[in-house]
Parts: structure tokens; C-alpha cells; sequence
């Protein structure tokens, strides 16, 4: 419940800031293969369904381009989705960890990704508290 609590505290917080310069990092852009994950653990009862999904992040200067390759069975989505949204990095706000955030709106922010961790080819996001999507530098 408290990480729940966190995302929402850190998504206001974000929705509050005026930025004139929403940082899009370079070594972000370009094409990223994309793995979702989710523990079976945090559906129990839940049976004869795939806990991982493919596709793919599209970094370019003024959008993320990102399609997930849902299927039949998958505990994320039954189709593939694309979806097109500009998108910026927030880094370590009052100490809070540093996000990626995509949106349509600039006055309002669309989804928030916590930064696990991001190498020169490997960038591990986490949504709420047990969604992880590790990205692959193509």
C-alpha cells in the first residue's frame, strides 16, 4: 500500500512542477526491444496465463513511440497496442528517484516509468509496484 502511496505522491509532485526544459536525454533515443514483467505472485488464483510481454520503445527528440505485443493469454494485453506521446526524464526531485514520464498533455502527466536502473544499452522502468520493462538497446 505504501508504494502504491509513493507512485501517487511522486506523480502529484511531478503534475505540480513547471519546468521550462523537460530534459530528453540522447543517449535515450533510438529503438529499444522491450520486455514486461510481472510476478505470478502478485495475482494469485490467476492460471494459464503468461506473465511477460514483448515490443518495443521508440526514444526519437519529441516523441516515445511505444508498442506492446500483447497476445492471447497474456496477463497484459490480448492485442498489440501502439501508442505515440512526447516524453521527458525527471531526475531526482527532492531526493525522489528519477522517472520517465510520457504524456499528451504537456499541463498534465500521461504515465510515469521509476528508473531502476539504465546503462549505456540497458534501461530497467518499474510501474506501480510489479510491473518491470526492461529495456534492450537495438
Amino acid at each position: 500500500m505504501k508504494k502504491i502511496y509513493l507512485f501517487f505522491v511522486i506523480t502529484f509532485i511531478i503534475s505540480c512542477t513547471s519546468s521550462p526544459e523537460k530534459p530528453r536525454p540522447n543517449d535515450w533515443q533510438g529503438n529499444w526491444n522491450a520486455v514486461w514483467e510481472t510476478p505470478p505472485e502478485s495475482y494469485p488464483g490467476i492460471e494459464d496465463v503468461e506473465f511477460t510481454m514483448t515490443g518495443n520503445f521508440l526514444f526519437e527528440e519529441d516523441s516515445l513511440t511505444v508498442q506492446a505485443n500483447g497476445f492471447d493469454g497474456c496477463i497484459f494485453h490480448s492485442d498489440t497496442l501502439t501508442h505515440t506521446q512526447s516524453w521527458y526524464v525527471l531526475k531526482n526531485m527532492n531526493n525522489l528517484d528519477s522517472v520517465l514520464v510520457s504524456f499528451n498533455d504537456p499541463d498534465q502527466v500521461g504515465l510515469t516509468y521509476k528508473i531502476n536502473s539504465k546503462t549505456e544499452d540497458k534501461i530497467v522502468l518499474q510501474m506501480l509496484d510489479d510491473i518491470f520493462i526492461t529495456l534492450s538497446k537495438q
